[in-house]
Parts: structure tokens; sequence; C-alpha cells
């Protein structure tokens, strides 16, 4: 009986695993296909954040791998965010009525977010060289939809849920953890909505994320541009 449910066990992990592999591949030609993502190597991006009934504008560039930069505005004050996805900490930098602040290191939790968020693509194009594990957990509906849920794993410590539409094969929904300053751990779930077509690359341009069931925060895009001119150490850490 043992072997008999081993075996079982696993002919259903290699089921699970086809699948989900399966629903990547969809995933990925749902999105513009493999050469056209290929082709699309750095955005930039306008838009606005609500936070806290607060609107914040903000400029966005993102390169390949996982180098980011983001300026955000509030009337004289900007503040600039970025990383160049090598070992150096993510930096930022104050401008005050036009006169740039000398760079300094972010703080450990904004670190590890701009790092979690720095990746070009999503965690379903080329998922295994990039270390995640995906695995199939069924077919259910969400918000009135029919999805696919997979199961997220990364290094074997990370973990998360994608949630793909079952029309489009695109990912409309995740839920992780999120570990506060001071300890606290609560449960985010990230909406995903407004997908248009970037350089033959379909992107969310309406994010809004929910902790523990309340609304943290909703990015709109306005404007997205497709491989804009980076000028050299664009996204290090000004004066390094």
């Amino acid at each position: 009986m043992f072997l008999i449910t081993c075996g079982f066990l696993l002919v259903s992990w290699r089921l699970a695993a086809g699948v989900a592999d399966d629903l990547a591949r969809i995933h990925v030609e749902s999105l513009g296909g493999v050469e056209r993502l290929a082709r699309l190597q750095a955005l930039r991006a306008e838009g606005r954040t609500r936070v806290q009934g607060q609107e914040v504008r903000f400029v966005l560039w993102a390169a390949r791998p996982n180098a980011v930069r983001v300026e955000t505005t509030a009337g004289e004050r900007v503040r600039r965010q970025g990383w160049d996805g090598s070992e150096a900490a993510p930096w930022q930098q104050a401008v005050v009525a036009g006169v740039p602040k000398p760079a300094g290191a972010l703080d450990e939790f904004e670190a590890r977010e701009l790092r979690a968020d720095a990746e070009f693509d999503d965690p379903l194009v080329d998922s295994a060289r990039r270390g995640y594990a995906v695995d199939f957990a069924g077919e259910m509906t969400l918000d009135g939809r029919a999805v696919f849920k997979l199961l997220v794993t990364r290094h074997f410590t990370e973990q998360f849920t994608l949630y793909l539409d079952a029309e489009t094969y695109l990912i409309v929904r995740r839920d992780s953890t999120r570990r506060f300053p001071g300890g606290r751990d609560a449960q985010l779930v990230t909406h995903y909505r407004d997908f248009r077509s970037v350089a033959g690359v379909l992107l969310p341009h309406r994010v809004a994320v929910e902790a523990d069931g309340k609304a943290l925060h909703e990015t709109v895009l306005e404007l997205v541009e497709a491989n804009p001119r980076l000028a050299p150490g664009f996204f290090r850490a000004p004066g390094s």
C-alpha cells in the first residue's frame, strides 16, 4: 500500500508540474510571445499612486533583468530610489527645490521591497532558469471569473500564489505574505487590471494592493514608453 501511495503521489506531482508548465507557456504567448518579450529590454512609465487618500506622481524606469529607478514628486520635493541589480545596495536621494542631496542607502525594509519588485519579467517567464518552481493547484472561480491557481516557490523559501484568468491566461491576482517593520506579517492581495500593449507585450496599467483585507495602495500607469534611451550608470546611485 505504501508503494502504491507513493507511486500515485509521484504521478500526481508530475501531472501537476506538466499542467503548470503548459499554463506558463500559454501565459507567455498571451503576453505577446518570447520574441516580443525579448525585444522589450527596458521601459519608462509615468503615473500616479494613491496611498491613504493622498496621490503621488511618479516616473519609473526599469530594465532587464532587474534594474529599477523611481522618482516620486510631492510639491517641490522629489524622492529618487533605485537599484542597478548588482550587489550594491539600493539607494535613495532627495531633491528639494531642484537641489539634489547626497544619495544614501535605503533602510532594510524598503531595500528588500525594491529588490523584490525590480524583476522585469513576471515569475512565469523562464521560471525554472530564474529559480522559480511552479505547481498547478486547481481551477476555481475568483471575483466571478474562472481562474487557474498556481503555487510558486523560489529558492525553497519565498512562496506565493498566482491566479491566471482562464480566458486570457494573464495573471490577475497574486497572494503573498509581507513582513512589515516591527515584525508584523500581513497577507497581501495584489490585483492586476487594465492590460494594454507596450511594443506588442501586454502589461497591467492598474495595480491595486490590499493588506489583510484593507486597501493599501493603487497604482495607475498613464504613459508607458518601450526601450527608452538610458545613459550608462543610470540605475546606479548618483556619485557612486
